[in-house]
């Protein structure tokens, strides 16, 4: 029973506190999703205060509340989105849904619907993409998540109030509304199933990715655990690149330390800690993150992968990249949290029409019943509006069948829905393996090449990292070409690229530019090493095995150009333009020549 706003017994007092508790524990009991992506229930009890005794109790409950995904998410900016949504919800009830009764008929749903459509999404897009500066995979699946975690709270909200009222009914204080009973119903039915398999989905994804990573990790590990010392030639260039960009360390008996890459274990153990254990579901695994106070959502993509594997001779340690699996994950999680969305709001949407219909089949009922004449005379009265009442009730059941075969064909269309949207990602996914992959070399294409560039200087500037770039152009394959065609110069170019592979890092990227030409990402390199990394390439061009030409032996030759990171340069297209000056100089210079910029 609501009072005034200025009235409040001891007994009310008390529930309110309990409220504002309950408020504040919701938003401390996260429900996880994905990495720092939690459904926070605290809204649900703001919102109830609000439908409870109007006011605007609920938008300092949700402040308050609030504060405390400063601590969680690193960033105040939540605080102002959900004080937002309160403020917004609070300013419907109080000055445009109209008398209490009203606050049963479940706009309250609508006018959250309309905040994230007009208001919510876009600060998250703003505050989270252009503030905090977080890659747009994440901001995507935050959007997503702040939308149905928004709705489904004032959802549950709504439904709490109901059955609130219900129970009134039960005990005769007060009339439920038969709109505001189907609107319930219908809404209920829809969207509790689709939050459950929303929790469940996410939670089988999370695993199932974190399962492949370990196996992976694992593998890499047995075959590390079985090397010969001897193998690892130079200490300070380790083992030829692995699947994944994945490294290794081993810790004999005595303590000695065997690395494929000594430079990022280093920065390991100088810069990073594991992560809590409540984002890890499979034993085994953990994710190393950089130390310091930033965004959650930041952490992640620049963390490790790792586990520790124990054989006779070594202590292993493995550890890969967290950056394409966490990106990937986020990006599956933002189409199943978008599907949800969609069947949220279509359940709404369903709710409403449903409620409508209803209360107005049963207001012509009512008024058919009271507009039928009465005979004082005939004791069977009611006998004669019973065919006229009966035939409306059949109405009424009629029109409900035809609703729930409807719901029925809605939730198969959004069914085959997220089926051909599974399939068109597929589908896309393989033609962009297609794209940027080299059929000649399997390496990385130059379509491919701005997105790995943006990526890898991004993490060279965040990890403190050097990274050089060297582009190089083979010449002399024209004779072969000529005289023992084309496939003999494409099988010679397949053979170099392999060889020049051989000696590169496990988090080196290597890019044919077209033709003969090509581009190294040398990680964790500054200008001297990869002087060093071009004189090898040099080697490996000019001993390469030729078929004769005209009674000759000919001989390959190559030409490169070289560039450091630059601080300022944040997608890293200022070294790459450098680099394309520098080799077009070297070409000018001669053969065999490297040119530095």
């Amino acid at each position: 029973m609501r009072l005034p706003h200025g009235s409040l017994t001891p007994r009310q007092g008390l529930l309110l506190a309990l409220l504002a508790g309950l408020t504040v524990l919701g938003n401390v009991s996260v429900v996880p999703l994905f990495f720092s992506i939690q459904f926070l229930l605290g809204s649900i009890a703001a919102t109830f205060t609000l439908l409870w005794r109007r006011g605007w109790w609920n938008v300092a409950f949700t402040i308050v509340a609030s504060l405390y995904t400063w601590k969680i998410w690193g960033h105040p900016w939540a605080i102002v989105i959900f004080g937002a949504e309160a403020l917004w919800l609070a300013v419907f009830v109080n000055r445009f849904s109209g008398p209490p009764q009203n606050d049963l008929k479940g706009r309250l749903i609508l006018a959250d619907i309309a905040f994230w459509l007009l208001v919510g999404t876009p600060l998250v897009f703003f505050l989270y993409g252009h503030v905090l500066h977080i890659d747009p995979a994440n901001v995507a699946v935050v959007a997503a998540k702040q939308v149905v975690n928004g709705i489904a709270n004032t959802v549950v909200a709504f439904l709490l109030f109901v059955l609130l009222q219900v129970r009134r009914n039960w005990q005769g204080q007060g009339l439920l509304p038969l709109r505001g009973l189907v609107f319930s119903l219908v809404l209920a039915a829809i969207t509790l199933p689709s939050l459950g398999v929303t929790l469940r989905s996410g939670n089988l994804l999370q695993s199932a990715t974190q399962q492949g990573v370990l196996e992976n990790l694992r593998s890499v590990g047995e075959a590390a655990a079985r090397i010969d010392p001897l193998q690892l030639g130079e200490p300070s260039r380790g083992l030829p690149a692995s699947s994944g960009a994945t490294a290794f360390l081993l810790i004999d008996n005595e303590g000695t330390r065997i690395s494929s890459n000594p430079g990022l274990f280093l920065r390991l153990e100088d810069n990073f800690s594991p992560a809590s254990p409540e984002h890890i579901l499979v034993s085994g695994l953990q994710i190393l993150v950089p130390r310091g106070n930033s965004p959650a959502l930041k952490v992640w993509v620049n963390g490790y992968w790792s586990t520790t594997l124990t054989s006779a001779r070594y202590l292993v340690q493995v550890v890969q990249p967290a950056a394409p699996m966490v990106l990937s994950l986020q990006e599956q999680s933002t189409s199943l949290l978008l599907t949800v969305m969609w069947m949220m709001l279509v359940g709404v949407l369903l709710s409403e029409v449903v409620a409508t219909v209803v209360e107005g089949q049963m207001q012509t009922l009512r008024l058919s019943l009271l507009e039928t004449p009465r005979s004082p005379a005939l004791n069977g009265s009611l006998a004669s509006e019973a065919p006229a009442a009966s035939s409306r009730i059949v109405e009424v059941q009629d029109l409900a069948s035809r609703l729930q075969e409807q719901h029925r064909k809605v939730a198969q269309m959004s069914q085959d829905f997220t089926d051909v949207s599974a399939r068109l990602k597929q589908c896309s996914e393989r033609q962009r393996l297609l794209s940027s992959t080299d059929p000649l070399t399997g390496i990385n294409t130059r379509s491919n090449l701005e997105h790995v560039l943006k990526r890898v200087a991004q993490r060279s500037r965040s990890c403190s990292v050097p990274l050089s770039c060297l582009a190089f152009s083979v010449h002399g394959l024209r004779p072969i070409n000529t005289l023992h065609g084309m496939q003999k110069g494409d099988e010679i170019l397949r053979h170099l690229i392999a060889s020049v592979q051989q000696f590169l890092h496990a988090n080196d990227e290597l890019f044919r530019l077209g033709g003969s030409a090509f581009l190294v990402l040398l990680w964790d390199q500054r200008l001297e090493s990869a002087r060093t990394t071009a004189e090898q390439i040099r080697k490996v061009v000019s001993e390469t095995d030729l078929p004769p030409c005209d009674g000759s032996l000919p001989q390959l030759t190559m030409n490169a150009g070289m560039s450091l990171l630059a601080a300022s340069d944040t997608t890293g297209q200022e070294m790459f333009s450098r680099v394309e000056l520098a080799l077009n100089q070297s070409r000018d210079l001669g053969t065999n020549q490297v040119v530095v910029r």
